[in-house]
């Protein structure tokens, strides 16, 4: 399913797509229900895994959306332009907001890829693959990811990807390391080497990001983002969170309200 869409979304009770789902929202706002109240804005993007439950709290004005399967076009959740997906499937929060630079290339691109849709041409289910890519480079534009910026290679990269992929299930240094097949302390030797950072840096790191996109976008008590995102002790995750930005968890959300 390809098109664009406009008026008023009702609420509807919890579903699961078998697709995966990606929506641009051009203008209004839409509401959804992702463990919490998420609400996408003009200029974002939103994404639903397939399988993960979800619903529909209503909203207004006009969104593309897109749903494709990932296994008819050789794709899944382990490669690179599809791992925004498999971060909202382990609890990442579910929208993004594109540049605003970019979002006149993300609205051609999937009026672009309807258009292929609606043709019928042998050419057009490889040519609207083609689109799909480019779309799905845009949403991992549009969520950068701190481990992406260090184009490590070899052990510190395999590390920093295991980190960035599995921060917020509680990991610790002696997971990344038996992930790599390393002893810890090497780990962190060549961790801190290469990037002038520990593994708990790094982890710290991912888990303060998606609190902080936690915090903005949703009303989630502190408790329970602190669970999100892998600590169980919110007074900890406050501390960790202050290191980071310099103030609390609730300061730094009424800022941004």
């Amino acid at each position: 399913m390809v098109g664009r869409r406009s008026g008023r979304l009702e609420p509807h009770g919890a579903v699961a797509h078998s697709e995966h789902v990606l929506a641009f929202i051009e203008t209004g706002e839409l509401r959804m229900n992702h463990g919490s109240e998420i609400t996408a804005v003009a200029g974002m993007l939103a994404v639903v895994p397939a399988g993960v439950p979800h619903h529909a709290l209503g909203g207004e004005g006009e969104w593309w959306m897109v749903g494709f399967c990932a296994s008819c076009l050789k794709l899944d959740e382990s490669q690179r332009l599809m791992r925004p997906f498999h971060e909202v499937r382990a609890g990442a929060v579910p929208v993004m907001p594109v540049a605003k630079g970019r979002r006149a290339r993300v609205r051609r691109l999937f009026r672009e890829l309807s258009e292929e849709h609606e043709r019928d041409a042998p050419e057009a289910p490889e040519l609207a693959k083609s689109l799909l890519l480019l779309l799905l480079g845009e949403l991992c534009r549009a969520r950068p990811s701190d481990a992406d910026e260090f184009a490590a290679t070899g052990l510190v990269g395999d590390a920093l990807r295991f980190v960035q992929r599995h921060a917020l299930e509680g990991v610790s240094l002696r997971d990344v390391a038996k992930a790599v097949h390393r002893t810890p302390s090497h780990v962190a030797s060549a961790v801190k080497e290469a990037t002038g950072h520990t593994v708990g840096d790094w982890i710290r790191s991912a888990r303060v990001a998606e609190a902080a996109t936690w915090l903005a976008h949703t009303d989630e008590s502190l408790d329970a983002i602190a669970e999100r995102v892998g600590w169980r002790d919110k007074t900890h995750f406050i501390r960790q969170f202050r290191k980071v930005h310099g103030v609390t968890p609730a300061a730094w959300r009424r800022a941004r309200r």
